[in-house]
């Protein structure tokens, strides 16, 4: 039988000391400051800080050998999941600042590059953000580009409007991808937020994920210098459609970890909650529900910890999709098990529900997961 206690994500011994070990540390601290981060009053990024130290999570990732890497993807992993317990929205600006900003510039960047940015994003000490979205181009992003970098001696100058970016507030460091000319290669550069010509719109007003500051970012003649062209020049789009399957991965960490919070609250409720004299928990109805919330969230849980090396593209869509909308399935059903006390604010399904809506959306909607699906399972 697979636990449904959220003890035991995986069967290794290390994964369990993991999970134990962030939850703790989660519950006693990121737990108490969700009311001021999803009021705004507070930024994320103090306890981000505090935490990457706390958990020596920079060291992990530091970690040169293979063993160690895997390591370290897995204990992110588990990291990821126990933070969407507590706070998606949490999860949301350190997947974006550590991941797609730092990650790219680990992977792709010279050693010049990954010396100067890397280290202090890691750590947290530097906010990342990943800037792809335009107001005009959302699931046709790199089609419909408009940002621009037009070559000016040593120097490529940046003009453009990147939207829905998370982190974009408050970024210190920008992968922003542009059009080389006018008609040329997209390529990422990365842009500080000391540049001039950088500026940044308020944070938006949203429906879910308040804990992660979401904005507008100007680049207006913006000067960068050509050492800040990631890997001095990306030769294909391939790193671009990398990066989203990665995202789609997180993804899918964050929604299996609101899943799983949901379906804990709705059964331990279910059991507790007395109508007709006798718990809920013991009408067939209420017992549907529970057992299709933990068919999702079992089918979710397998992915995560079922993944291969040569995972493709399709089955990577395919996860994402499924856990995206198995979080939002699982969160609303909790919400009707919980019935009125679900759609109150102070109860936690109802903030959940609301962050796992995003979850279908960002990293290519819906849509964009089933025709990339259908391309690659029909080509020859």
């Amino acid at each position: 039988m697979i636990p449904t206690d959220g003890n035991t994500m995986g069967t290794s011994d290390t994964q369990r000391l993991l999970r134990e070990q962030f939850r703790n540390y989660l519950t006693a601290g990121l737990e108490p400051l969700t009311s001021q981060l999803e009021a705004g009053t507070e930024l994320p990024y103090a306890f981000m800080r505090e935490m990457v130290a706390d958990l020596g999570l920079a060291e992990a990732l530091d970690d040169a050998g293979a063993e160690g890497r895997e390591l370290a993807h897995q204990a992110h992993t588990l990291l990821m999941v126990e933070i969407a317990r507590i706070n998606p929205g949490f999860g949301m600006s350190y997947g974006t600042s550590v991941d797609l900003c730092a990650g790219n510039i680990a992977k792709l960047g010279t050693p010049e590059q990954i010396a100067r940015f890397v280290p202090a994003l890691r750590r947290a000490e530097k906010i990342g953000a990943w800037c792809l979205t335009e107001p005009q181009a959302g699931s046709d992003a790199l089609r419909s580009m408009k940002t621009v970098a037009t070559r000016d001696g040593d120097d490529y100058v940046l003009d453009g409007t990147k939207t829905f970016i998370t982190n974009g507030p408050h970024a210190d460091v920008m992968l922003v991808y542009a059009r080389e000319g006018t008609d040329g290669s997209i390529q990422p550069f990365l842009v500080e937020r000391e540049h001039s010509g950088v500026s940044a719109g308020a944070p938006f007003e949203k429906m879910g994920m308040k804990s992660s500051p979401t904005g507008q970012l100007f680049f207006d003649g913006v000067r960068v210098p050509k050492e800040n062209l990631l890997g001095l020049g990306i030769p294909d789009r391939g790193h671009v459609r990398k990066s989203l399957a990665d995202e789609r991965v997180g993804i899918a960490a964050l929604s299996y970890g609101i899943a799983e919070r949901c379906f804990e609250i709705a059964r331990d409720y279910a059991k507790q909650r007395v109508q007709g004299g006798q718990p809920i928990a013991n009408y067939q109805l209420v017992q549907g529900r529970l057992a299709r919330m933990y068919v999702a969230l079992t089918n979710v849980r397998r992915f995560l910890f079922g993944q291969h090396e040569d995972i493709s593209v399709e089955e990577i869509c395919a996860a994402k999709l499924y856990a995206a909308e198995a979080g939002s399935f699982v969160a609303t059903e909790a919400i009707h098990i919980l019935g009125g006390y679900g759609y109150m604010q102070e109860y936690v399904v109802e903030r959940l529900a609301r962050d796992a809506k995003l979850l279908e959306l960002g990293g290519g909607t819906t849509e964009m997961q089933i025709l990339t699906i259908a391309r690659h399972i029909l080509r020859e």
